[in-house]
């Protein structure tokens, strides 16, 4: 017989047994990290001391050249350096600011082997970053959905792509993510001065994080990213005679590598795969380079327009994750981003997957679309249409709808991202315009009071 029980005993509390697909899935999803983060190792790291021409090898030479007080914009000066330091002779024609030149500036000091370890290093420490504070951001309480969420992002093609080529996007999207961090919590001076930063090293990217903030009125945001691009100008103009001296060379790069029919254009002449700006979609409907310009500025300024009034129309009450990762999603629309930089996007992940399912929040269609759109960018099509293309008949390849859907199938998924996300912020300011209850810019799950 067992014991009797006192009546005053309060009985403990069963824990429910998880089933075996939930232990499944757990396995699986690790895994997929640990094979992605053995990708990170033993194609990145290990291979620092003997990597080719990367995104970094380009910025340490022209740093170096700056350092030295010689033009780090000529491509032919530049290319004759990367050979000398890097050891690899390719054409190298800058195109990355000078204040990224400015901030990196540290590298140099080392030899390329180190500098390019310890980079890697840091970008893999980003890559952390990254992952702890999208959980922080979408404040998800469920393990199996965190791990979801950092299995896609380890995973990401465009992620991969990036640390391999040592782009600064490894940096500057920890820094996006902890800047919106601090602002909502109310330190605005410190998520400034990290705005500025991810500013200066990748203007692309920064900008449109500060323009939100700017929209909401956070003058000490503005004030702190304002602070560090001052200083890093000021850095620049301490030797005025070198900037003269490169900045004349800064232009002629830039149609080097993005006139039409260049590399990284759009029309005859422009990389098959790589090339993410909606351009090349409509010159091959119009075959007209001004018209295709002119469509793809107008459908960038429309997207434009409808976001900054669907946030009026909420009062700014939609969540902060949707409403920043929609406008950097609209800024690939017809301005030129690399592959790397889609990376950004997966701040939608914040927004998308529903926090706890004891809570109102709910799977959205919109949600549901976005994580599929992310699922599919996740995985490496550049690589593989890159790998078979040259095996397949020119019959194919030459086909009007391999060159229109096929090659350029990323630029189809962005535009896909972007409905998809505008749709959500449209719903969602649709709830909180019928609620007037809450009168704050929303994110999960950290409080958004304003401070201006």
């Amino acid at each position: 017989m067992s014991p009797a029980k006192s009546p005053g005993t309060i009985p403990s509390p069963v824990r429910k047994k998880k089933p075996f697909w939930v232990w499944a899935a757990y396995a699986t999803l690790g895994l997929v990290s640990l094979l992605a983060i053995a990708d990170f190792v033993l194609r990145g790291l290990a291979l620092a001391f003997n990597s080719g021409k990367t995104d970094f090898s380009e910025l340490y030479t022209s740093a170096w050249l700056w350092r030295h007080g010689e033009n780090f914009y000529n491509s032919a000066v530049v290319t004759a350096m990367h050979e000398r330091l890097v050891g690899v002779s390719v054409q190298i024609a800058p195109i990355y600011p000078p204040t990224t030149l400015v901030l990196l500036l540290p590298f140099t000091f080392l030899p390329w082997g180190w500098a390019n370890l310890i980079w890697l290093l840091l970008g893999l420490a980003g890559v952390a970053a990254t992952i702890f504070l999208l959980w922080r951001l979408g404040g998800s309480k469920s393990p199996l959905k965190a791990l979801a969420a950092a299995t896609l992002l380890l995973s990401f093609a465009p992620l991969h792509q990036a640390y391999h080529l040592g782009n600064v996007v490894l940096v500057v999207f920890p820094l996006v993510l902890w800047s919106i961090f601090l602002a909502e919590q109310r330190k605005d001076w410190p998520a400034g001065l990290a705005i500025g930063v991810a500013a200066c090293l990748k203007p692309q990217i920064g900008v449109w994080v500060l323009l939100y903030y700017m929209l909401r009125g956070r003058r000490n945001i503005f004030f702190g990213a304002l602070a560090v691009g001052a200083l890093v100008v000021g850095v620049l103009l301490a030797r005025p005679a070198v900037l003269l001296q490169s900045l004349p060379d800064y232009p002629v790069n830039i149609h080097y590598w993005f006139d039409p029919g260049q590399r990284y254009g759009f029309g005859e002449g422009a990389l098959p795969f790589h090339v993410n700006v909606v351009q090349v979609v409509i010159y091959q409907l119009c075959h007209s380079i001004a018209a295709s310009q002119l469509i793809a500025h107008a459908l960038f300024a429309f997207g434009l327009g409808f976001w900054i009034l669907t946030l009026w129309k909420s009062g700014f009450r939609v969540p902060v994750p949707l409403a920043i990762s929609s406008l950097l999603a609209l800024s690939f629309i017809s301005l030129y981003h690399s592959v790397s930089d889609a990376t950004i996007l997966t701040l939608a992940l914040c927004w998308a997957i529903p926090t706890t399912k004891t809570t109102n929040e709910s799977w959205k269609p919109a949600g549901i679309v976005t994580c599929l759109l992310l699922l599919i960018m996740m995985l490496p099509g550049h690589s593989a249409l890159m790998r078979i293309s040259p095996d397949l008949p020119a019959s194919i390849t030459s086909a009007w709808w391999w060159r229109l859907l096929v090659a350029r199938y990323f630029v189809w998924l962005l535009a896909a991202l972007n409905i998809t996300l505008l749709w959500g912020l449209w719903q969602c300011a649709d709830e909180k315009t019928d609620d007037k209850t809450d009168d704050k810019p929303q994110v999960f799950p950290l409080p958004t009071p304003e401070t201006n």
